[in-house]
């Protein structure tokens, strides 16, 4: 295990088990607010969570970690950070991949790896809809070494697409650098490079794609991501904005 050396204003809790790291960002967040971004890292989780409550399987040997983040901007650009978060999971997981390797970004918030589903991202606002949030974290759970065999979406790990180097402290030093370097970069020119990056992964653009939502299930083509993140679905002659929901590709992203 290397030492982890991260970004200057982040400080790491380390833990040997938790039962979320985001639950954890949250206690800390009550305890009070901190100026250092935390980054809270645990080797295991016992009730490990994704979008919409769902389990995540937490095990060791992957990459369990949330950030803590003074917030500095309005509650409603909140989500644009989601984006920067998968950008730099992507670029992350490409770092340590072999050539050839096919990385996507799944919308609103997965990464893949030929196909396969290898990371996820959990934001949340510590102050929920108010105008300015007081902190907001950013769960992130990376597969390194194994994956769930029961999914909703064919998953896989790092160590199973040819990292043979993924060693959790280097992956979790690698990505917190690229996390405070796109945060830094969103903060000084907007989102609109950050849309672009992702675009130019996204899985599923400009084919067939599925959405379910709570009351309904929509079809349509992935025609473009808007100005705020929003997935903008073709259907027919109309578009319809999508700003949450489970996408289905119509086939696997290509290899």
């Amino acid at each position: 295990m290397v030492e982890l050396v991260l970004p200057r204003g982040y400080r790491l809790v380390s833990l040997d088990s938790v039962d979320s790291t985001n639950e954890e960002a949250w206690r800390l967040a009550r305890a009070g607010s901190a100026q250092a971004t935390l980054v809270i890292w645990a080797k295991a989780q016992t009730v490990g969570r994704g979008r919409q409550g769902r389990h995540w399987v937490s095990k060791p040997g992957n990459l369990y970690c949330s950030f803590l983040i003074p917030a500095r901007w309005p509650t409603r650009r909140a989500p644009e950070i989601g984006f920067v978060a998968t950008n730099a999971v992507a670029e992350t997981v490409t770092a340590f991949l072999p050539p050839g390797c096919r990385v996507l970004c799944k919308w609103p918030n997965d990464v893949l790896v030929n196909g396969g589903k290898v990371a996820g991202i959990l934001l949340e606002n510590v102050t929920g809809n108010a105008p300015k949030a007081d902190q907001l974290i950013l769960g992130i759970g990376i597969n390194l070494t194994h994956f769930p065999d029961e999914t909703r979406y064919p998953a896989t790990c790092l160590l199973d697409e040819g990292a043979d180097e993924a060693d959790i402290g280097t992956v979790l030093q690698d990505l917190a650098g690229r996390v405070a370097a796109g945060l830094a970069a969103w903060e000084r020119k907007g989102f609109g490079d950050v849309r672009r990056s992702w675009l130019s992964r996204a899985a599923g653009l400009g084919a067939p794609i599925e959405i379910k939502l709570p009351n309904e299930t929509l079809r349509g083509v992935f025609r473009d991501l808007d100005s705020d993140g929003a997935l903008v679905l073709a259907t027919g002659e109309s578009e319809r904005r999508v700003t949450a929901g489970d996408v289905s590709l119509a086939s696997p992203p290509p290899i």
